[in-house]
């Protein structure tokens, strides 16, 4: 129990620093990009080159996302309080959220979908420049 116990805190430990990273990665070299996705990101790639090991980070990354809804209310809670402003607006911001989100979802699938073909050509032999 304890074992589980230090592995959890060693995980979110880890994710934590990685958190801290990227914050101060953004502060300084003043990247458009915000520090969770930064964070994302660092953290696949570490998964990736296996610097940092799955079992290392699962059972916190699990708890996290149990908990995720709970950390949804403080939305809930800010809606509540520009209800009036959401209402006068509304219709210019479903057209924003529908306009962006289609355009992510594209974006998203046209560079999987390159990244999936450069895959592909890399293990048949067709790419040469590593």
């Amino acid at each position: 129990m304890i074992k589980k116990g230090l592995k959890f805190i060693f995980g979110i430990l880890i994710l934590f620093v990685i958190q801290y990273l990227c914050n101060i990665t953004i502060k300084l070299t003043h990247i458009i990009l915000p520090a969770p996705i930064l964070g994302l990101i660092l953290l696949c790639f570490l998964l990736q080159i296996n610097i940092i090991k799955k079992e290392w980070v699962k059972d916190s990354c699990e708890f996290l996302l149990k908990i995720m809804p709970m950390l949804f209310v403080p939305l809930l809670v800010g809606i509540i309080v520009y209800y009036s402003i959401i209402e006068k607006n509304l219709i210019q911001i479903l057209l924003n959220v529908i306009i962006t989100a289609t355009f992510t979802l594209l974006l998203t699938g046209i560079i999987v979908e390159n990244i999936i073909k450069y895959v592909r050509l890399k293990k048949i032999g067709k790419l040469h420049h590593d």
